[in-house]
């Protein structure tokens, strides 16, 4: 595997890649790296952080849960619900 690096700017949908006609019918990862951050995509990131956040802190209040489950147990009330 080998890398092609170059700067552009997006003026449009497509990208051109110069000297393409090696690469046809090839598989490539494609990365896009972006100084600037689209502020709707920050704003929306900040609220799902916050919703989150709200969440654990209900959550913090309600009793633990027991984490230790008897599969066996489980198993066989399941099998008298349906039997």
């Amino acid at each position: 595997m080998y890398t092609i690096e170059f700067e552009t700017d997006i003026t449009s949908k497509y990208i051109e890649l110069k000297d393409y006609n090696h690469l046809i019918n090839k598989h490539a990862k494609v990365t896009i790296l972006v100084d600037d951050i689209n502020e709707q995509i920050e704003e929306q990131t900040i609220k799902q952080l916050q919703q989150f956040n709200e969440i654990i802190n209900q959550r913090s209040n309600l009793p633990k849960v027991n984490k230790v489950i008897d599969i066996n147990a489980l198993c066989n009330e399941v099998n008298r619900d349906i039997f």
